[in-house]
């Protein structure tokens, strides 16, 4: 049995103890873990003091180490742990092992009971946790994503109120579904056959107007504060082909630091563009792209991939290769490559070669010439020497 120190509550000094939390808005969850054993298990308000205030009265001088999901609370409660010395990850709620048993009676506190067990077995591993500064640039490309989506959904509840009382748009105003500014100009001007038709229209229009006047505000301030804090990578990101404005806007706004991913693979698991296999014995099963990604960033490379394409020879060139088999396995695999030319342009501090890959392959041909030459020297000059004896 593992030895305790409990019987003597005042004698905790380095002992260490593992706290699970399940957060919530009106209360915290919490099981302790000591040397193998659980200790406590309680309920309380939600505060990173209130808890250090009860982990220091129970266990005084103990060494605290605590883990919660990623959640509503984002960064704040981490912060204030550790500010009062508690050692503190926040984990991602798929990566904490749980066994059927667990994940069919589920409840805050045994929720808190599997975190502070996996903590204390060292499977737990915590987030990339950004700046302040870098979360709220998160927040404002975020806004600018709900934006657009509230720019379709006036959009689409204009034309569906067209469609269904029969408003066409003459051929002579536009010859495309796409509703201009000038087409707005014209059914300003249109009059319905009762008031309230015409006032529901004009509600409908003047929405659009706001969301798109919202949508453009949000968009250039983006620009600005993406072009005050990352200057130098904004504009590499720009010469990469397919990567305009909102795609490498998003990029440095959602992950900011390239180098935190040491091993590409990681980088590209990130962004979720590594196939999804079920595998077992000789049965092998690709269930598509991987499920867990960056919902933010994946559709914004994929569309990128389709506009690289165009313009870019040899990524149109590997898109053809495999498109032969299928071709939206295709673009998956060139918004993976277009994904780690974007890493590299950054990191690298270089913009976008078209002729990189043919010019490290022409250096690594000149590399091997010059071995191969130096080798076949060094053989000329030992028989030479072995003649001359």
């Amino acid at each position: 049995m593992p030895s305790t120190k409990l019987q003597n509550s005042t004698d905790f000094d380095g002992q260490i103890f593992y706290v699970g939390l399940d957060v919530h808005k009106h209360s915290w969850a919490v099981t302790v873990r000591s040397l193998g054993i659980q200790v406590a298990n309680f309920s309380q308000p939600p505060s990173a003091k209130a808890l250090h205030t009860t982990l220091t009265r129970m266990f005084p001088g103990g060494v605290y180490y605590s883990a919660y999901e990623a959640g509503f609370c984002g960064t704040g409660t981490h912060e204030q742990l550790r500010k009062l010395g508690i050692t503190n990850i926040i984990v991602h709620a798929a990566d904490i092992p749980l066994t059927d048993k667990q994940k069919k009676n589920k409840t805050d506190i045994h929720d808190s009971r599997s975190i502070a067990e996996q903590l204390e077995r060292k499977n737990l591993h915590g987030i990339h946790i950004l700046t302040h500064e870098q979360q709220e640039l998160r927040s404002l490309f975020r806004l600018r994503e709900n934006k657009i989506k509230d720019i379709t959904r006036a959009n689409n509840r204009l034309k569906s109120f067209m469609a269904y009382y029969g408003i066409e748009i003459p051929e002579s105003i536009s010859k495309k579904e796409y509703i201009s500014k000038r087409v707005l100009e014209w059914l300003d001007n249109l009059e319905l056959s009762s008031d309230s038709g015409t006032i529901t229209k004009q509600e409908l229009i003047e929405e659009l107007k706001y969301q798109r006047k919202q949508g453009s505000k949000i968009t250039k301030l983006l620009r600005q504060q993406i072009q005050i804090s990352h200057t130098d990578a904004y504009k590499r990101l720009l010469t990469v082909p397919g990567l305009g404005p909102v795609t490498s806007m998003g990029l440095l706004a959602e992950i900011a630091d390239f180098s935190r991913f040491e091993d590409p693979v990681d980088y590209i698991g990130y962004l979720g563009l590594t196939p999804w296999n079920d595998s077992t014995g000789d049965t092998v099963k690709t269930k598509g792209v991987q499920p867990r990604c960056n919902k933010h960033l994946r559709p914004l490379l994929i569309e990128a991939s389709w506009v690289a394409i165009r313009n870019a020879p040899h990524l149109f060139a590997y898109y053809s290769k495999h498109a032969v088999k299928n071709n939206k396995h295709a673009i998956i695999k060139v918004a993976h490559r277009l994904a780690l030319i974007a890493r590299g342009v950054v990191l690298k501090k270089q913009d976008y070669q078209a002729d990189y890959l043919q010019n490290k392959q022409q250096e690594k041909v000149i590399k091997k010439g010059l071995k191969r030459t130096k080798n076949q020297g060094i053989q000329n000059g030992k028989v030479l020497l072995a003649s001359t004896e």
